[in-house]
């Protein structure tokens, strides 16, 4: 599946170079509610939620991205007003999680959780996909990542960081089968980006499609203009981590 993951210049350059995607949290999500767009007025519900929202932080993150870069609203609000970037990966049909947009919560079943005593990854998956439809905009496709399988690093607040890998089309490697295969960058229409910043940081035997977004005429949506292929110039050596 084609997706795309709207990002600013400035990390998009640094994924590019450590050859890896941030995970995000999901204590750290932009919607307060996620993981309760069911109905739980019952107080007992709420509190076994709560337990079991805290489990699902420290076991899972997400990589969240968009069925496509048509919408000038995503760039606004998650590409840096326009000034960055739309990370192009093709990802396993397997590993895609389509959100389900809806009006008002949807009933779990409540009966089965008291029974149970809590909730359980099968309750995870309608949680992780469901959201209030005012976010339909955003068209999202989730990547679930169990974070103990994940690279982490400890940050300059002390926190936990981790990162999915991402492969690019190389000379002589085969990515079929990589989690996260980055196809393609667009640069927004304002990015100040340059094809010799992209080059800078990929390695000699990379190869990579790059498009120019611009404003259709015509309607409100953005599209893709000029399109050129960057080849990277970097040797390999260990790489520089950052967080």
């Amino acid at each position: 599946m084609i997706v795309y993951h709207f990002t600013s210049s400035e990390f998009a350059l640094r994924a590019l170079r450590d050859r890896r995607l941030k995970i995000a949290r999901i204590n750290e999500l932009n919607d307060p509610v996620e993981l309760c767009a069911a109905d739980f007025t019952n107080p007992d519900v709420r509190t076994k939620l709560e337990a079991f929202k805290k489990q699902v932080n420290e076991r899972y993150g997400v990589i969240c991205f968009s069925k496509n870069y048509h919408d000038p609203v995503l760039w606004s609000h998650y590409a840096d007003s326009h000034r960055g970037v739309a990370l192009v990966f093709d990802i396993p049909d397997d590993n895609a999680i389509t959100i389900d947009y809806r009006p008002g919560r949807f009933k779990l079943a409540i009966d089965a959780v008291l029974r149970r005593g809590s909730f359980e990854e099968t309750d995870l998956n309608q949680l992780i996909s469901t959201k209030f439809s005012s976010w339909e905009y955003e068209k999202e496709i989730r990547m679930m990542c169990r974070l103990h399988d994940h690279f982490c690093q400890i940050d300059s607040l002390g926190k936990k960081v981790y990162f999915e890998s991402l492969s690019l089309e190389s000379f002589g490697v085969d990515s079929s089968t990589d989690s996260l295969k980055l196809i393609g960058l667009i640069r927004g229409v304002r990015c100040d980006l340059t094809p010799m910043d992209i080059t800078g940081e990929l390695l000699a035997v990379d190869t990579l499609s790059v498009h120019d977004a611009q404003l259709d005429l015509s309607s409100f949506q953005v599209i893709s203009g000029k399109t050129f292929p960057v080849n990277g110039v970097r040797s390999f050596s260990a790489c520089c981590f950052r967080v």
